[in-house]
């Protein structure tokens, strides 16, 4: 912060009008102190050790900012660093507040604010945060006490940068609706998805049949294909694609997914999808990450008349660790997190225009790649996969998966030794697809590849 107003005072100084010089330094100054802690408190709201309440603890843990006399004093009152913990990220994303409130409000929250900045050196040990901070709250007064008297309302400027600043937001928020609602047009079209009727409502699911020269259609294996935690059936295509010339290849959205409107559980709505194929062919089901817990529920159960030959669980989530992760407040506070800046993303559209896990490790054709990322980021869906995160049954799911005949998991590079322990834990045979990560061992189409081979194998053998 020092910095910077050193470089603002620099460069308004090149304005030959002194007035005017002082003016634009001041307001650059004012601006750059309002973002420094709007920003700040905004980002502690998205990190789950400053909503947990534990940052404070964990910053007076360290022995760089936790060896002073006050910071050892406030290490023996935990419930007073929770609240400070609490009360830090909600006044910095609450600083805007004070261009709105009569300058003489405004003067006592500043002193507030120095305040904060001294107790932080006193327990920290940290002052220069005092001297550059407070250096900029003159210009945070001149700005309000400007506005106030009416002496200088709103330049041109500033009314031009708020406006676009508004103006950006809100057509990126409309693209971005336009987009998913462009996805959903796309899936009820002839190049997308089909829409199973069953008793309460409709099952959003695709079906390939084989196109292989010489392959019987009636005794092709049928391969159910089970997505992850709030992922499109898209994310098969590779693999669907590559396995449909002998298989016939189902994928679909469980409920509160897409255009899944019923509530059948995972089992009966297989059975379902399975019941409308023409095949006495054995029944396949390969499943991605949280989708192994959902086949989980019905490996042991008849599923239209079939039993399970085969499973090919890929990066699967292992039950143990979720009940670990969904038992521990930090990690599920992650978890929590992770999903609203997922549906800030959604809300405001910066998916569509600034780099994303979904859109960097996936890489499928240019209809599947929109699929996948508009599906990823629809609100709707992000809030199932909350919901699915947390109520996934994980009782007994080991035990009914390691009964199936033939187990197979499918591990990425990056989750290799954690995916070996589930082999372990199941009795399954362990294939590695070498240079994966989580998402491209479906979205890359190399991998996928290798992954296809995978699941043609076990198929072929279970004819």
């Amino acid at each position: 912060m020092t910095a910077i107003i050193t470089q603002y005072r620099v460069l308004s100084a090149l304005i030959l009008d002194r007035d005017r010089s002082d003016d634009v330094f001041l307001r650059a100054v004012n601006l750059q102190a309002g973002l420094s802690y709007f920003v700040s408190g905004v980002s502690k709201l998205f990190g789950s050790s400053w909503v947990q309440g534990d940052a404070l603890e964990e910053i007076l843990n360290t022995e760089s900012y936790g060896g002073g006399p006050a910071a050892r004093l406030l290490r023996y009152r935990p419930k007073v660093a929770r609240l400070l913990t609490w009360f830090t990220p909600l006044w910095e994303a609450a600083f805007p507040l004070i261009y709105l409130v009569p300058p003489r409000t405004a003067r006592l929250g500043l002193s507030a604010v120095k305040l904060f900045h001294l107790s932080v050196a006193a327990v920290m040990e940290l002052p220069r945060f005092v001297w550059g901070f407070s250096g900029s709250h003159g210009a945070v007064r001149y700005v309000v006490e400007r506005r106030a008297s009416a002496q200088a309302p709103t330049t041109g400027l500033e009314r031009v940068a708020l406006a676009s600043a508004a103006g950006v937001a809100v057509v990126s928020a409309i693209h971005a609706a336009s987009q998913r609602q462009l996805d959903s047009e796309r899936r009820r079209g002839l190049k997308g998805t089909k829409l199973l009727e069953v008793a309460d409502g409709v099952i959003e699911y695709h079906h390939l049949t084989p196109s292989a020269p010489g392959v019987n259609a009636i005794a092709a294996p049928i391969v159910v294909l089970e997505a992850g935690l709030g992922t499109a059936l898209e994310t098969w295509s590779w693999v669907g694609g590559a396995i449909s010339p002998i298989c016939h290849v189902v994928s679909y959205h469980r409920r509160g997914y897409g255009l899944t409107t019923s509530s059948l559980s995972g089992g009966e709505a297989v059975a379902a999808l399975v019941s409308s194929i023409d095949s006495r062919g054995p029944l396949i089901v390969a499943s991605h990450s949280i989708g192994l817990l959902n086949v989980a529920t019905y490996a042991n159960s008849i599923i239209a008349g079939k039993q399970i030959a085969a499973v090919v669980l890929v990066d699967g989530t292992d039950p143990d660790l979720l009940d670990q992760d969904r038992s521990d407040r930090r990690r599920i506070g992650m978890f929590l997190q992770s999903q609203l800046g997922t549906v800030f993303m959604a809300i405001t559209g910066l998916y569509n225009f600034v780099p994303n896990a979904v859109s960097r490790q996936n890489a499928f054709a240019p209809d599947d790649q929109s699929g996948v990322v508009q599906f990823a980021f629809s609100p709707r869906n992000i809030y199932r996969a909350v919901r699915e995160y947390l109520d996934v049954r994980t009782a007994h799911a080991l035990d009914s998966l390691a009964a199936v005949k033939r187990k197979v998991v499918v591990a990425s590079s990056e989750n290799a030794s954690q995916q070996a322990e589930l082999a372990q834990k199941l009795g399954a045979e362990y294939r590695l697809v070498d240079g994966s990560s989580h998402r491209s061992v479906l979205g890359n189409r190399q991998h996928a590849a290798t992954l296809s081979q995978i699941v043609v194998e076990v198929a072929a053998n279970a004819l």
